[in-house]
């Protein structure tokens, strides 16, 4: 700086003033009130020259500015600055202190929000595919599962002014945060977030619950995804086609469901489901709806369609009762009770009653096993084969005969009929089995007749009355019909012998027959 040059200082309610007046120019630095800015007022007189980088660095430093200073802003000013002109610019900033974080709840799972999962058969871009379907937007728990930990607010980063001052920063804010229905906290700092059921994670203002309820007000459809949640799940609305929805507690739909997936170790109830060949049910309790049509269903529990069931194939554990039961396959283990069976147009429905559709499952792949036994057997001319082979048969055999008489507990052969069974139903019970070609009118309730074979024809009973109670009694009552008949043909056969033996004793007591007397 050139001898020349005076320097003064003011005050302001707003901050600093320095000035620094040369031959060429004058220059002003304004020093902010909080000490974190120094702007730079520099005007240059006509006949006058701009200083250098230097000199100006150097009257930021005699007036204690040191922190923060933009070089390149230093640089500009003195580029613009012409004889005869003024020019201003903002030569130092200082550093802002950096608040602390606030304390926050790190959940221990993946985020449900993330974006639409891809899936892909390859590692191939153009050939991934992104399940728009995949947008629940909430975190099924298990009891004893971590939810997540509080983590603490942070400190913050002190800041400095532009004359190296540090400026304190705020501490981040302690999460508030309450323990709901169904959570507890874990840890030495009591800092972990655990869950007592199964459910889902709901956070209310600042309070953290695992519920067993969901509910959709509404359909699911795009907006809601496919559901997958660990307890109830009540949809008042219509479940779209191509959409699944899962519920460990159970699942109650108000509307009607299209070709989807439902799921439940619950019971499922719904009013309608078009299944249209690609829906399907798998359920561990109880199936309760208006009726079921082109679907796949299991079900672990009773089933009661009261309206209908169509081209479906049924595998039931417990009961089923229906209005209509017309095509498709059904296997029930606890009885079949229907109003109609078949269609007038005689559609092809099978029936199997009191027996365990894993029992048939087995069943169909032993026999198909037996079947190409048989092929090999018929084909190989070696006789040491065919021993070997033939010794598999018999095992196979023994197998296959183990499964046909195996009756699990609750097995119930026995189909009520209120109105009528139309032709081209097929039903078996037990081991017996009939193809009906023609109608046949109800009520009735039909067992197998372990006697003759085939069906047995009864009048209505109750679905809770076990076949074997009815083949049994209708045994008991033919037995004592027939000892009553046998009672009766022996006192008949005994009467007669009597009656035959009396016949010479009475002609003997009875003498000659009296001549008549002699006429004159």
């Amino acid at each position: 700086m050139s001898d020349q040059s005076t320097q003064t200082q003011e005050s302001k309610p707003d901050g600093q003033r320095f000035y620094h007046a040369q031959t060429g120019y004058q220059l002003i630095l304004s020093l902010s009130q909080d000490e974190m800015e120094c702007r730079a007022h520099l005007e240059v007189k006509a006949d006058g020259s701009t200083p250098g980088v230097e000199e100006l660095t150097g009257y930021l430093a005699a007036n204690g500015i040191t922190t923060g200073i933009d070089d390149e802003a230093v640089h500009l000013l003195l580029s613009e600055a012409r004889p005869g002109t003024s020019t201003n610019g903002l030569l130092a900033a200082g550093i802002q202190p950096q608040r602390g974080e606030d304390g926050t709840l790190a959940f221990s799972f993946a985020p449900a929000d993330q974006p639409p999962a891809e899936s892909a058969a390859d590692d191939d871009p153009e050939k991934r595919q992104i399940d728009f379907r995949a947008v629940q937007q909430f975190i099924n728990v298990d009891p004893d599962q971590e939810i997540g930990r509080i983590l603490p607010p942070t400190n913050g980063i002190p800041g400095r002014t532009v004359r190296g001052k540090p400026v304190p920063a705020e501490a981040g804010k302690t999460l508030v945060l309450k323990l709901g229905q169904n959570v507890r906290s874990g840890g030495e700092h009591n800092d972990i977030l655990i869950a007592e059921i199964h459910g889902r994670v709901k956070l209310e203002g600042e309070t953290v619950h695992v519920v067993e309820e969901y509910v959709v007000d509404g359909d699911v459809d795009f907006s809601i995804g496919n559901i997958r949640f660990n307890g109830f799940v009540e949809v008042r609305g219509d479940v779209l086609d191509g959409f699944q929805v899962s519920a460990s507690k159970g699942l109650k739909i108000t509307g009607n469901v299209g070709a989807c997936r439902l799921i439940s170790h619950g019971n499922i109830e719904f009013c309608g489901m078009d299944g249209q060949g690609k829906g399907s049910i798998l359920c561990g309790g109880t199936i309760t709806a208006h009726f079921i049509h082109d679907s796949a269903v299991e079900c672990w529990g009773n089933m009661l369609v009261d309206v209908e069931l169509r081209n479906c194939s049924v595998h039931c554990r417990g009961s089923l009762i229906t209005g209509l039961l017309a095509g498709g396959d059904c296997v029930t283990l606890a009885g079949l009770e229907a109003k109609k069976l078949g269609a007038p147009s005689a559609v092809k429905t099978v029936i199997h009653s009191g027996v365990d559709y894993h029992d048939l499952d087995r069943m169909h792949i032993l026999l198909e096993q037996l079947e190409a036994l048989q092929q090999q057997i018929a084909k190989t001319k070696d006789l040491q084969e065919q021993s070997s082979l033939t010794e598999k048969k018999q095992q196979l055999a023994r197998v296959i005969l183990d499964v046909r008489s195996h009756r699990p507990a609750g097995s119930n052969p026995k189909i009520n009929i209120k109105d009528r069974v139309h032709e081209g139903v097929t039903i078996y019970l037990g081991d017996a089995v009939e193809e009906f070609v023609a109608e046949l009118s109800g009520p009735i309730s039909l067992i197998e007749n372990s006697r003759e074979g085939g069906l047995r024809r009864l009048s209505l009973s109750s679905l809770e009355i076990p076949a074997g109670e009815l083949e049994k009694a209708w045994l008991e009552k033919d037995e004592l019909e027939r000892q009553e008949r046998l009672r009766q043909e022996a006192a008949e056969r005994e009467a007669a012998e009597t009656e035959a033996a009396k016949a010479p004793d009475e002609a003997e007591q009875e003498g000659p027959a009296a001549e008549p007397p002699a006429q004159d």
